[in-house]
Formats: structure tokens, sequence, C-alpha cells
């Protein structure tokens, strides 16, 4: 049995005056295209780009000043967990969501936490969980 992680939310929905700006680093192009899709259909959200390395992540969140970051653990040439205290030290108003596909643990919950990500949702989630997700943490800076 898969378990999912839900979020835990309590933060109100805030007008916002622009889209929030998700970066997705997903290493499966398929799966990407189809969370961008589904990102920009979202009226208070916008796709700002893609990216599949973990050498790539970090600039294309600077250079895309992305508010939200939909993070794999499992990038192209290497682990997305590294990449978040990095990105959480360099970025520190970016809200990074794991989102991967490897069976739910709390250990890595936790430490993907304590490096610095405020959600941590698995691939077999409703697309609802991940979007939740993606609004609390950009409420939460």
């Amino acid at each position: 049995m898969t378990r999912h992680r839900h979020v835990n939310c309590s933060v109100r929905p805030v007008e916002r005056q622009q889209p929030l700006r998700v970066l997705i680093a997903e290493n499966h192009r398929d799966l990407s295209d189809v969370m961008s899709q589904l990102i920009d259909s979202e009226p208070d959200m916008r796709c700002v780009g893609q990216v599949a390395e973990a050498a790539d992540v970090l600039a294309a969140a600077r250079r895309a000043g992305a508010d939200a970051l939909i993070l794999d653990l499992t990038l192209q040439g290497g682990s997305g967990l590294p990449l978040i205290a990095e990105l959480a030290q360099a970025l520190p108003s970016l809200r990074i969501i794991v989102f991967s596909g490897l069976a739910f643990s709390e250990d890595v919950a936790r430490e993907a936490k304590r490096r610095g990500a405020c959600a941590f949702v698995t691939k077999g989630a409703e697309f609802d969980v991940l979007l939740k997700a993606v609004r609390c943490g950009s409420q939460a800076a």
C-alpha cells in the first residue's frame, strides 16, 4: 500500500496581484509537460520553466524568478535531496515542494524538510494535493 503525504495547510488563500511562478524540476519529460499544462490551467499559477538536470535547477529558479519549485528527488546528474539546502540558502523566498516517485518514507520527508523543503508529496497523490502544497508553501513566506 502506498502512503500519500497530505499537505497540512492552515493558511487561508490570499489574493495575489500576480500568479504564482512555478518551476518544475522533473526528469521525466512527459510528466513535466503534463504538470506544466495543469499548472497553467490554474488561474493563480504559471509554469515558468522545466528542468531535468540537477545542475540546472538553481540557475533556472533564479532566471525565472520562481516563487515555488516542484522538485523531483531523482534528477538527471544527481539527487534532488542535496539541492534543497543549497536552494533554500541561495533563494530563501523559494518554496520547495518535493514531488517524488520514491516510496514514501518519513525519514526522507523529514530530511527534505530539515534541509528546507516546505512539503513532500508522492507522485501517486492526486494532483490537487500537489497544487495545495504549492499554494500553501507559497503563502508561508
